[in-house]
């Protein structure tokens, strides 16, 4: 009998733990994907074609993580992850990249050794072309 306990009460942490894990990578790619938008913010105003400057798009990626740091404890990483090309058809460097992960603490598994889960989030966005004016 108390090997079926044990073996249910584990099955239960699973059930539990899991959907708070699941649940955890939703926020985490949700996270990710708005940091990345965050940097595809970053267009040079200033160039004829489109164009990202690097810096700017590392610093509102550090700027968004800075506040969702203050914001959710679990974050344990935030991070601007670079620019990539578009495509080897278009080698114009605007695709930001980000990453995040999360750390949440267990409910039941951490009866049986486990405190801690994790759960990660990559993103990668682009400015969107074709907007020539502001909406009126």
């Amino acid at each position: 009998m108390p090997v079926i306990f044990l073996g249910l009460f584990v099955l239960g942490g699973l059930v539990v733990d899991g959907s708070r894990e699941l649940n955890a990578r939703g926020e985490a790619q949700a996270y990710a994907e708005e940091a990345a938008r965050a940097g595809a913010s970053a267009v040079d105003l200033t160039a004829v074609d489109l164009k990202l400057l690097p810096d700017l798009a590392a610093q509102r990626v550090s700027d968004y993580c800075g506040t969702v740091r203050a914001s959710n404890t679990a974050v344990i990483r935030c991070q601007f992850d670079g620019i990539s090309p578009v495509s080897d058809a278009d080698p114009r460097e605007i695709v930001v990249h980000a990453t995040v992960r999360l750390r949440i603490s267990t409910t039941l598994l951490g009866i049986v050794g486990k405190p801690n889960l994790t759960a990660s989030g990559f993103a990668q966005a682009r400015p969107f072309e074709g907007v020539t004016a502001p909406d009126q």
